[in-house]
């Protein structure tokens, strides 16, 4: 991979992603509802703690014998395949996370999806989504018809984005920003998701590009909480984040 060109690609998307979701949010239309947690302290350690669980699952995932076995049992078609490990660890992840959020008696608007947010989140999150096929210049190849491998690299990104955006911008930054404010709690949350992802970054052995690729995960992390603290709504970052890898099918 080009580092330069990658560069330019890269930080010329979160620039656009960036402006349009400032534009907007300056709209007088643009009112979301803000979801608390009576008991801030208590929330936010215990999502610390799931955070730090998922963390301590994916490195184990990635390195285990019985990890990497589980990579071989369930394995998805081509040409999704490279994204196996991650999507298998964001069902496990995810699973987790929900089990954690009904034991406690908590409603899904507690994990990024409050009604309310509905639609603030799936009209910013096409528009960020149109914006970024715009700059991949990538529209005519969408315009032309989809193929059945990209429709099926589609859906296992789609799958990805959903269970990594409802789990850490949705569970646990919700209850950080509330707990240690909005710049703490989103520094912290791109943190966690980080490390979550670092031990396939790292399994995947490529190391002459690791810098460059773990510079994406932390800045990717850092846009989507920004973008989840302006619109209340994980639909937002899972429509730009679905978007933003499944260009990754025509590199």
């Amino acid at each position: 991979m080009e580092l330069t060109p990658s560069w330019i690609v890269i930080l010329t998307e979160w620039l656009g992603v960036i402006a349009v979701a400032w534009l907007l949010s300056a709209t007088p239309r643009f009112r979301k509802q803000t979801v608390g947690f009576r008991y801030a302290r208590r929330d936010g350690i215990v999502a610390l703690t799931v955070g730090g669980v998922l963390v301590l699952i994916g490195w184990i995932f990635a390195s285990s014998s019985p990890g990497k076995m589980l990579w071989e049992l369930i394995r998805l078609p081509e040409p999704a395949r490279s994204l196996n490990p991650l999507f298998i660890l964001a069902m496990i992840s995810l699973v987790i996370t929900l089990a954690a959020l009904f034991l406690r008696g908590q409603p899904l608007k507690g994990a990024g999806w409050n009604t309310t947010n509905l639609r603030l989140g799936i009209q910013t999150g096409l528009a960020l989504a149109l914006l970024t096929i715009f700059l991949r210049n990538r529209v005519m190849d969408v315009l032309n018809g989809l193929s059945r491998e990209e429709i099926a690299y589609l859906l296992v990104v789609l799958g990805i984005a959903l269970a990594e955006e409802t789990i850490f911008r949705g569970y646990v930054q919700m209850r950080l920003c509330w707990w240690l404010g909005e710049r703490q709690g989103v520094l912290a949350t791109a943190a966690l998701n980080t490390l979550w992802r670092l031990p396939l970054l790292l399994a995947s052995g490529a190391y002459i590009v690791l810098w460059l690729n773990l510079v994406i995960m932390i800045g990717q992390a850092i846009l989507s909480g920004w973008l989840m603290q302006k619109t209340g709504s994980v639909l937002t970052t899972i429509l730009y984040r679905t978007t933003s890898l499944w260009m990754n099918f025509y590199t």
